[in-house]
């Protein structure tokens, strides 16, 4: 003879909260990069900016989007940081969903962290931020194999 079986709310609670914290679930919650989706750095937050020699010590980004033909500027609070530059201004771009990044010289750490996450990088040789895209959709920009730049900047 079979007994009633009693369910209480954490027999369904723990699978549940199992499932949406499993490691699958969590890697599928990443921000996806968008081939649409430009960063270029500039000096300040203007389409006729100067394009900065260093990536991650730029002031300002210029994130454009291709598909809706709308810019937005990002302030680079990196900019004065002692360490990590390159991994912070990575995430930025990450989270801004970029997937072309336009620049002069970008160093090792963040052309590693966002090659990592399939961003593409271009040296972009232009005089500003426009000029760079405008470039980069006449395809006459390089995709970049390897760092541009350094990655430290040593003073005295």
């Amino acid at each position: 003879m079979m007994g009633h079986i009693k369910i209480s709310w954490y027999h369904i609670a723990i699978p549940i909260v199992f499932l949406l914290f499993s490691p699958v679930m969590l890697l599928s919650f990443k921000p996806h990069v968008s081939p649409y989706i430009v960063a270029v750095p500039a000096e300040y937050a203007s389409m006729m900016s100067p394009v900065p020699p260093v990536f991650a010590r730029a002031p300002y980004f210029v994130i454009y989007d291709f598909k809706h033909n709308t810019a937005k500027f990002v302030v680079n609070n990196f900019v004065n940081a002692k360490h990590e530059v390159g991994l912070h201004v990575a995430h930025l771009l990450i989270r801004e969903r970029t997937g072309i990044v336009l620049g002069k010289n970008v160093g090792p750490e963040p052309f590693e962290h966002l090659s990592r996450r399939g961003v593409k990088i271009y040296t972009a040789l232009a005089s500003n931020v426009q000029e760079a895209l405008s470039k980069y959709n006449a395809h006459q920009l390089m995709q970049t194999a390897g760092p541009t730049g350094f990655s430290k900047v040593f003073s005295k």
